[in-house]
């Protein structure tokens, strides 16, 4: 093969090609749905980035929360947690930490990916829960014949990520096979101490792997008559020795199970296009404990955390022509044990959340320069903890409730508007509505301490209901591809912390509270000459809620919400080999919520390097992130939880990484 490139997706193209090729894919970007974005795996490949999580806040809007090595967190526009959606493949996974030491996002590897696709605001009808967005994995598919891919990735602190592939395909059957193992230690801050200098390890575990994991997975589908396919998958993760200075525990192991089966049957009639049917079922087992903490003392843990979910759901989706219409359903099972001492508690008691939905999307083009897409769902979801094993004389004594189930029943919906008054400019509006139930731990969790407050869930909450509008423009002549978004969104009953006053001590809870966000996204790719190539990109997002004294609710800022981001970069291409710089700058975080006591964080400036090239199916890149050895804190390095280490966590300092990936 000739020398080829990654440039602006994961096609390999000529030398010759480079400027149409890049010209070509700018335009393609530039085409996506306007509430749509998405991030290439060449593109992440090109990143230190250790996860998604991490990965994906390379695209304006999205931010992380850092925890430690790995693990990060995706935050959407102020939202994270359950207020969005992180799926793979369409399969909904939930991580059994209540720390969030494995979010969804963890849960698949690199090797695994081939793009990951954003939805901002609530337009998304074909998954329950999208309220303020949607972040889905899409996993690889073959080309055909037969291909091996190795990945290696190798940088500072140690890091190591090995990754081998295999695949085939012809016109009936394909099949892939990966591997991945991933190691590194405690990485530095820009001052050169290890983000385990930062609280309570002890002294032998300071230099101990910050990190490691493994990860098989395997892909395959067959024709088995014609204009029928089916689809199956399966990864096993297996992640050790997790370090999280965030917190006050650590995760000695995180095991994962994820299958997937997919059956879909295409042309069926004129009017009924295509049926598909989708189930899957996951598993997460993880067990955190505080062994290489000094608060262990000379016992092999003082605090433990045994805790598992599963998830089990399906689809079925029928489109017939320009309407798609969808039944989905899934149960999610969490239940977490907590053990001090001699002292055990069914913090997560059991919780099963079963939910049933249906949804119709219809697209139509009602004039030539005018589109819409209209959705429409409803759901009604049964959450149940058992009561058994559920602390109800908590419930009672901060919540006066001793409930133990909920079921709540919601309609969502949107309208999108899309229209292109010239050739290079185009106008779109959206208005959506979607829902989301409190998770598990936010009804039903329940914690009683002796030298700190309580922590207890508030069975009693109602669903947040955000009510949004976007509002934007697109102006694109080939060479100049400029997006500037504007979004309002009014979150009715959105959950937030708060303290409560019991007859003895204080505890913190969760309670409703309408809350208002808004802010915007500016992006601009400009291609200055065949081989030069700029980005600009501008990320601000505001939030504030009502205030309630009964509810010891005295500040109206909600609480971790990210200050304005800035992301330029300037790409030298020609079509073998690059070079790219690029600075991010973000604004000091002082919007805070006093009543949790959220502390300001100052803003940051940091510039990053990278060269790569490509020749006869061999890509390499090597660059520098943090080049300056700034120390920084990102906007979310301090968490208010029950297992809060109490201690900011720095970004990684100067930080080499170089990456090969070769194809045959």
């Amino acid at each position: 093969m000739k020398g080829r490139v990654f440039l602006l997706t994961l096609a390999l193209y000529s030398l010759g090609q480079a400027q149409e090729i890049l010209l070509k894919e700018l335009e393609v970007r530039a085409k996506k749905t306007h509430f749509q974005d998405s991030l290439e795996i060449r593109e992440v490949r090109e990143s230190s980035a250790k996860d998604v999580g991490e990965a994906v806040q390379k695209l304006e809007g999205i931010w992380k929360i850092r925890k430690g090595g790995i693990a990060n967190d995706p935050v959407l526009r102020g939202f994270y947690r359950d207020n969005i959606n992180v799926l793979i493949d369409g399969v909904r996974i939930y991580g059994a930490c209540p720390n969030r030491m494995d979010p969804p996002a963890f849960h698949v590897d690199f090797s695994e990916v081939k793009k990951i696709e954003v939805i901002k605001g609530p337009y998304d009808v074909r998954n329950q829960g999208s309220m303020a967005g949607l972040i889905e994995i899409i996993t690889k598919e073959p080309e055909k014949g037969f291909h091996l891919q190795l990945n290696a990735s190798a940088g500072s602190f140690n890091f190591i990520n090995l990754s081998p592939v295999i695949s085939y395909a012809d016109d009936r059957f394909f099949g892939l096979a990966g591997y991945s193992y991933k190691y590194s230690k405690p990485y530095k801050d820009g001052d050169g101490k290890k983000f385990t200098e930062y609280t309570n390890y002890k002294p032998q575990f300071m230099n101990s792997k910050a990190f490691e994991i493994n990860t098989y997975w395997i892909k395959m589908g067959f024709k088995p008559v014609e204009k029928h396919s089916l689809e199956l998958s399966y990864t096993k993760q297996d992640a050790r020795h997790v370090l999280y200075p965030y917190l006050m525990m650590d995760a000695i192991y995180d095991k994962t199970d994820r299958f997937n089966i997919g059956y879909r049957i295409d042309n069926i009639s004129d009017t009924l296009k295509d049926l598909r049917f989708q189930f899957y079922y996951n598993k997460v087992d993880h067990w955190m404990d505080d062994r290489y903490r000094t608060s262990a003392g000379s016992n092999l843990w003082s605090m433990a955390t045994d805790a598992q979910t599963k998830t089990y759901g399906g689809r079925l989706e029928a489109s017939f022509g320009s309407l798609l219409v969808g039944l989905e359903a899934y149960k999610r099972n969490w239940d977490a044990v907590n053990y001090m001492g001699m002292d055990t508690q069914y913090i997560v008691p059991d919780v099963d959340v079963k939910n049933l939905g249906i949804y119709g999307e219809y697209r139509k083009s009602v004039t030539p320069k005018l589109r819409a897409v209209v959705g429409l769902r409803l759901d009604t979801t049964k959450t149940e903890a058992d009561g058994s094993k559920a602390n109800i004389n908590l419930y009672k004594t901060y919540k006066n409730t001793t409930s133990t189930s909920k079921t709540d029943t919601y309609p969502s919906g949107n309208v999108q508007l899309f229209y292109t008054f010239s050739p290079q400019w185009e106008l779109f509006l959206g208005v959506g509505h979607a829902v989301r139930v409190p998770d598990p731990q936010e009804r039903y969790f329940a914690l009683k301490r002796m030298n700190a407050p309580d922590w207890v869930g508030n069975p009693e909450l109602k669903p947040s209901r955000n009510t949004q509008v976007d509002l934007g423009i697109r102006y694109n002549n080939g060479r100049i591809h400029s997006k500037l978004t504007l979004f309002y969104s009014y979150v009715q009953d959105y959950i937030t912390l708060h303290k409560v006053v019991g007859p003895i001590k204080s505890a913190m809870s969760y309670t409703n509270v309408d809350a208002y966000f808004f802010g915007g996204e500016l992006e601009n790719r400009v291609a200055l000459t065949d081989k030069i190539f700029f980005y600009g990109g501008l990320s601000y997002v505001q939030a504030r809620k009502e205030t309630d004294p009964s509810k010891n609710i005295l500040s109206s800022r909600v609480a971790e919400i990210p200050p304005a981001r800035v992301r330029l970069s300037l790409r030298y291409d020609t079509g073998m080999y690059f070079g790219e710089v690029e600075t991010i700058l973000s604004a000091t975080q002082y919007r805070v919520d006093t009543d949790l006591k959220e502390q300001r964080t100052s803003g940051y400036g940091v510039v990053n390097v990278k060269v790569g090239g490509s020749y006869r199916g061999l890509t390499l890149t090597a660059g520098v992130d943090n080049l300056f050895d700034k120390k920084y804190y990102d906007y979310l390095s301090y968490l208010r939880n029950p297992f809060k280490a109490g201690v900011k966590v720095p970004e990684p300092g100067r930080t080499f990484y170089v990456s090969a990936n070769y194809t045959f």
